[in-house]
């Protein structure tokens, strides 16, 4: 089931140059309270040199920036493996509609 390995994978976006990166996580629907799918982020890392010189604006557009980035390689990830489900459904039941050999 998708819903069960799908929280198992992590992603990682990045921002400033990589001395950003935040592992997002994907969140299956919780129905029937929140029926839509969603992504959390499981961990922060900061270059600490990076960090000694960055001004606090900056570094709250590029925590913003690592986040995004995270989220949309986790969402292409999601579709990719929806996809490769479908395809594998479509196997079976092609199979099924020839009967058989």
């Amino acid at each position: 089931n998708l819903d069960d390995e799908l929280p198992n994978e992590t992603t990682t976006g990045t921002s400033a140059e990589g001395n950003i990166e935040i592992t997002v996580k994907y969140v299956p629907p919780q129905l029937p309270a929140n029926p839509t799918p969603g992504y959390e982020a499981a961990a922060v890392s900061i270059n600490e040199d990076y960090l000694k010189e960055v001004k606090a604006e900056d570094l709250s557009v590029a925590l913003v920036e690592a986040i995004r980035d995270g989220e949309s390689k986790a969402t292409a990830r999601v579709a990719e493996k929806y996809k490769e489900l479908e395809e594998d459904m479509k196997n079976i039941m092609g199979g099924m509609a020839a009967g058989p050999q």
